[in-house]
């Protein structure tokens, strides 16, 4: 039986390092100029890489973003879950408020942070579901409903008084007003001034955390 020579692994490992650049890239630059803002040339002038290679590994731009989003979907789905473990260990009350801000505090935390693996991933899911009526994009942002589901199914454990309706119309508003957060350059350079400190970053959230909390109280009771 003849010995593998070894070059398809060296191959493969240098397709992977490639197209992790491209990804890498992708993240970068979809999270500073959104989808519509971002060419292929870009991407590869951030990866370092020929444009050739970009469309070698990704047909178009619409397969690079559904890769970006895929490769650290389970890392926020499991930061946002275990956040909740750690919050529903705590002594006292798991009130709604602790539920919003097991839900936020990850993400302004990631957002916060230069080095963290999920920062430009979140702001350039941030800026994709501002995108979301692309017919393209439908299907791939529709996967980031893993995540608002952990809130979702909490809520809907916590307050089984809520009508479905305005559980989802709670949930939506939410997610919008962090979308809008992420975005927001000024207040992620607030964020980023004290960026090791989780206090600190509850302090400045505590005021949305309290309004999204009265809010969603507030769904209990039926529209006139």
């Amino acid at each position: 039986m003849t010995e593998p020579t070894g070059k398809p692994k060296a191959a493969t490992r240098k397709g992977e390092a490639t197209r992790g650049l491209i990804l890498d890239a992708s993240e970068i630059l979809f999270a500073r100029s959104g989808y519509l803002g971002t060419s292929l040339r870009d991407i590869a002038q951030e990866a370092g890489v020929r444009i050739g290679l970009v469309h070698y590994h990704f047909a178009n731009k619409h397969l690079i973003i559904e890769a970006a989003l895929d490769r650290k979907l389970g890392l926020l789905r499991d930061t946002i879950a275990a956040s909740f473990a750690e919050a529903e260990a705590r002594p006292g009350e798991f009130g709604l408020e602790e539920i919003v801000t097991a839900f936020i505090l990850p993400f302004l935390q990631a957002a916060s942070r230069e080095d963290d693996p999920l920062r430009n991933y979140i702001v350039m899911t941030s800026h994709l579901m501002s995108s979301y009526r692309m017919p393209e994009l439908r299907p791939i942002l529709a996967k980031l409903g893993v995540v608002s589901g952990i809130l979702t199914d909490r809520l809907r454990a916590h307050q089984p008084e809520i009508t479905e309706s305005n559980l989802l119309a709670g949930v939506y508003l939410i997610e919008a007003a962090l979308i809008f957060m992420v975005q927001d350059p000024g207040f992620l350079d607030d964020l980023s001034r004290d960026h090791h400190s989780v206090a600190r970053l509850e302090d400045m959230a505590r005021p949305a955390l309290r309004f999204f909390a009265s809010g969603l109280e507030s769904l209990q009771k039926p529209l006139a």
